[in-house]
């Protein structure tokens, strides 16, 4: 089946048409002189964007389309020098004033269903939440205020889950960690993970999350932190406030991930390593040693990107003599 491209797409249309003046004074930026009173209709990819549509333009690969179209364009700040004046929103946080125009399109969250879910006696649940149809609440689990759970989450006892925070759809919170000791008579046992989880305010776990109970004390989520899908998050782990996390990372027992790190997919981060507040993880790093803060590292073992671009453009000039030799 031939793939779909954006110029398939169709826009997302206003409820009414609003003129670009109005919404550069209610989100900010500025417009080339005379747009202010120019209609938009809908909002649209760039490669299909029509002349009442906005589109965005927040990256360098999108430069080629912006300057043949003749929608309105969104652009940011550090893209607007390569886009001639003429039809340009620029904005500082052009993804963010986007965010906002699609707030209000977006559907209203789902009804609370608790009926349809499995909450056992003991489990604290606010008033305000909304529990998705067949999750399951286990005794001890404390559900905040504007807190959303999706269907067939489970939260076992001993998690703690803030204020307006969502768990995704089968994502598991607050299970026994993977931890094990030897046994004298051969074998191993398990070791009772009995620490729980904390997950503070405005957190959103991805779909098929999972997070750990801690050991002796509770592995934490810190406040404002997202995690997209399949991110799992081993017992005693900490991870810091702001930080976003891209899909099957993996965080092992008793690491640390300092306050706003930007983490890519694939990455895995051993355990008991520190990655310093604000660092970035390149894609499918594997994390052995601690990361200074704001530093990025890729590559495995991760080192730091400069290293790792020089090891990789050696590797494949190599690779390419040979090549030519042959």
């Amino acid at each position: 089946m031939a793939r779909r491209s954006n110029v398939d797409a169709p826009a997302l249309l206003l409820p009414a048409p609003r003129s670009l003046g109005a919404l550069v004074e209610e989100h900010g930026g500025t417009l080339d002189p005379g747009l202010e009173g120019l209609l938009v209709r809908g909002i649209a990819p760039v490669e299909a964007a029509g002349p009442e549509h906005l589109a965005p333009v927040f990256a360098r690969r999108y430069l080629t389309a912006a300057r043949s179209s003749g929608a309105l364009l969104l652009v940011d700040a550090s893209l607007a020098p390569n886009v001639a004046p003429g039809r340009r929103w620029v904005h500082p946080r052009a993804p963010f004033a986007l965010a906002s125009i699609l707030e209000t399109l977006a559907p209203p969250p789902p009804p609370d269903e608790r009926h349809l879910a499995h909450i056992e006696p003991g489990a604290e649940v606010d008033p305000t939440a909304s529990i998705g149809p067949f999750a399951v609440l286990r005794a001890g689990a404390v559900i905040g205020p504007g807190t959303r759970i999706e269907p067939h989450a489970v939260i076992h006892g001993g998690s703690r889950i803030g204020a307006r925070v969502l768990v995704g759809a089968s994502a598991v919170v607050g299970r026994p960690g993977f931890g094990w000791a030897e046994a004298p008579s051969g074998g191993v046992v398990r070791v009772p993970q009995l620490g729980g989880v904390i997950i503070e305010d405005d957190v959103e776990l991805g779909p098929l999350c999972t997070v750990d109970a801690g050991t002796l004390g509770p592995t934490r989520i810190g406040r404002g932190a997202k995690l997209d899908a399949h991110v799992h998050v081993g017992h005693n782990a900490q991870i810091g406030a702001g930080s976003l996390i891209a899909a099957q990372s993996g965080f092992a027992g008793s690491s640390r991930l300092g306050p706003g790190a930007l983490v890519g997919g694939q990455v895995g981060v051993a355990d008991h390593v520190t990655v310093g507040a604000g660092a970035r993880l390149a894609a499918k790093a594997g994390v052995i040693g601690d990361v200074p803060e704001g530093a990025t590292f890729g590559g495995y073992p991760a080192v730091d990107k400069a290293r790792w671009l020089r090891a990789m453009a050696r590797a494949l000039g190599e690779g390419g003599g040979r090549g030519r030799k042959e």
